[in-house]
């Protein structure tokens, strides 16, 4: 079984500019649980392109946020455009700031330096503004075991 297993940190400036550390605990709280991951098209998505001949997408690598509040992993449109990843049907989307709305819907693969995850129907969102690339949402945590350790700042994603 893989498990992942991280602490989050995070510095902050005091008024008068010094760069300080910022407790584990509080930068989790801040950030979520957020981890480095590379977005690359879901294998068998990428396997059909190669038997069409053509090229699959080199992945993009960023940060993803473990979202439970999402029913849906999300991945940056933007990027999804970018890499080519093939659009494999339209579907709604709605949030607490957003009212209903259409969205493409991607095959993918999120790959951490411990974890391979398959989302055959991430939607894409505007996520880059917030320094995302993806939501691991709960479409793909059905799958895993999330401990959120808050008083320490940690959490640990298994398959």
């Amino acid at each position: 079984m893989p498990i992942l297993h991280s602490q989050i940190a995070a510095q902050a400036k005091t008024p008068d500019g010094k760069v300080i550390q910022v407790p584990p605990a509080t930068a989790l709280q801040l950030r979520g649980p957020i981890l480095q991951v590379s977005l690359t098209i879901e294998q068998n998505a990428g396997k059909g392109l190669v038997a069409q001949g053509k090229t699959v997408p080199a992945p993009k690598s960023g940060l993803a946020l473990i979202d439970t509040g999402a029913s849906n992993t999300c991945v940056d449109e933007q990027t999804a455009k970018d890499l080519g990843l093939p659009v494999i049907d339209v579907a709604n989307m709605q949030s607490a700031s957003h009212e209903k709305h259409s969205c493409n819907v991607y095959p993918v693969q999120i790959i951490t330096p411990i974890v391979t995850l398959n989302a055959p129907r991430a939607m894409g969102a505007a996520l880059a503004s917030q320094g995302l690339l993806v939501l691991i949402g709960r479409d793909v945590l059905q799958n895993c075991n999330l401990f959120y350790n808050g008083p320490a700042g940690q959490f640990t994603l298994s398959l």
